[in-house]
């Protein structure tokens, strides 16, 4: 199977993701969500930089280095991220969710078969490759969704 074709449950989720964005307001990304009290905006804009980290490690590992991250280089990029998110409405959002996608459907085009046993390191993760490491991003997409549809019950039926 080519790469980009290995994006394909991704893009699924993504889809997912933005029906249920589209069925938000703007008051909707105040609201906070249960468990480690981010805002829905906070959960998005982290869904956003996750997958840029993603695009980012998978690059690195495709010219040949892979990230080492320490379990503290790992707990920084958290507490960067637990800061308020950008003041992003929901249009930009969209928009940023979007390009973060585009940039990852460019990375795995650029692969070759090969490529997608290159090895990828996350302080959290076992150690895997670009292939093994899709259902696990497919999965931090989806669980973050179920956590918005439980804040916000108007949005349990999309």
């Amino acid at each position: 199977m080519a790469p980009a074709d290995l994006l394909r449950p991704l893009e699924g989720q993504r889809e997912e993701t933005m029906r249920v964005i589209t069925s938000m307001t703007e008051e909707d990304l105040e609201t906070s969500v249960r468990g480690d009290g981010r805002s829905v905006r906070q959960l998005l804009c982290h869904l956003i930089d996750r997958e840029h980290g993603m695009n980012f490690v998978i690059s690195r590992a495709l010219a040949g280095e892979v990230v080492h991250l320490s379990q503290e280089d790992r707990d920084e990029i958290s507490r960067a991220e637990a800061d308020p998110a950008p003041a992003w409405d929901l249009g930009r959002i969209r928009r940023e969710l979007m390009e973060a996608r585009d940039t990852l459907r460019q990375t795995f085009h650029s692969m070759s078969e090969e490529d997608l046993d290159r090895p990828l390191r996350w302080p959290e993760w076992p150690a895997r490759s670009i292939r093994t490491s899709i259902p696990y991003m497919l999965e931090h997409e989806d669980s973050h969704l179920d956590e918005l549809r439980t804040a916000l019950p108007q949005l349990r039926a999309s």
